[in-house]
């Protein structure tokens, strides 16, 4: 895979630059051909609190810039890819039970929710998604969300 052009989201609050390693027709294509018994789906929690829905989503040994999280009117997609790095090279695996070449979840969001200001983060291998409630319902709302 190739490295995407540098991104600095403009008006953004955070400081620093982002650099994805990896663009949506990267991802999407790779998602289409593995075969789906290779794709993981990672365990997902999802809390609702007053304020805002907290979805959390378990997928150790990534880096952030590994993540594509997009949101479309209420339909949260989260993928995640990287290339396999075996053992950090030393050997071969002579067992191998985990693999997160590959996860994509999608999850159906409440029409209650402003996915304009999703807010997201990647900690001790989870990946935290913060998605306040909104009064309306707003249609066709896109929003690509950088992962912190």
């Amino acid at each position: 895979m190739k490295i995407s052009k540098l991104y600095k989201p403009p008006n953004s609050i955070y400081p620093g630059e982002y650099v994805p390693s990896v663009n949506e027709e990267e991802i999407k294509k790779l998602v289409s051909k593995t075969h789906k018994k290779k794709i993981n789906h990672p365990p997902v929690n999802i809390t609702e609190l007053a304020d805002l829905f907290k979805i959390e989503i378990a997928i150790p040994g990534m880096k952030r810039e590994e993540f594509l999280v997009q949101a479309t009117e209420n339909v949260l997609q989260v993928y995640a890819v990287h290339k396999d790095r075996g053992f950090n090279g030393h050997g071969n695996p002579k067992q191998k039970e985990f693999n997160y070449e590959c996860c994509h979840s999608e999850i159906t969001l409440p029409e209650n929710v402003d996915t304009e200001f999703i807010s997201a983060e990647y900690k001790a291998g989870i990946l935290r998604l913060f998605i306040p409630k909104a009064k309306h319902f707003r249609k066709n709302l896109r929003a690509n969300i950088i992962v912190y």
